[in-house]
C-alpha cells in the first residue's frame, strides 16, 4: 500500500526542475524507490536502473555509453553499490543543452554523502528522506 507523501513529492519535483540531478538519501526501506516510481509514473518518460537488479547492473557496466543518449528522467537506484557512477554523472550533467535529469537514490552513509557532495557539487539538489511518520504529507 502506498501512502502519499505529498510535500516530499513536491519537494523532489521542484528540485528536479531546478537542478540537473537530485539525490534522495535515506535509510533502507524508508520508501525512496516507491516515491521515485510514483514520480516516474506522474512524469511519464523515464528510464529506471536498479543496481540490485543484475540486468541493470550489467547495462551500466559501460555507464557513459548507456546513459549518454537517454532523455527525460533517468533514475539510478541503490547508487551506493556503484559510487564511481558519480564521476560519469558529473560529465553528463555538465553537457550543454541536455534535456536529461537524474534522480539518484541511495542509502545514506557518510562516505556516499561525501562522494556525492565532492563530485556533484553545484549540480544536484539533496533531499533527505526519513522513515515514516504520522504526518503522511511528507
Amino acid at each position: 500500500m502506498y501512502i502519499p507523501r505529498v510535500r516530499l513529492e513536491k519537494r523532489i519535483v521542484r528540485a528536479l526542475k531546478n537542478n540537473p540531478g537530485v539525490i534522495i538519501l535515506g535509510p533502507r526501506q524508508c520508501g525512496k524507490t516507491t516515491i521515485a516510481r510514483k514520480i516516474c509514473k506522474d512524469i511519464g518518460a523515464f528510464e529506471f536502473f536498479d543496481l540490485e537488479n543484475p540486468l541493470d547492473a550489467v547495462r551500466l557496466e559501460n555507464p557513459l555509453l548507456t546513459l549518454e543518449n537517454l532523455h527525460g528522467l533517468v533514475v539510478i537506484d541503490e547508487i551506493q553499490r556503484r559510487p564511481e557512477l558519480f564521476e560519469v554523472l558529473r560529465v553528463l550533467m555538465d553537457r550543454p543543452n541536455t534535456n536529461t535529469t537524474y534522480l539518484i537514490l541511495g542509502s545514506a552513509s557518510p562516505d556516499l554523502v561525501k562522494k556525492a557532495s565532492e563530485t556533484l557539487a553545484g549540480r544536484v539538489g539533496f533531499v533527505d528522506m526519513s522513515g515514516f511518520s504520522l504526518d503522511n504529507n511528507g
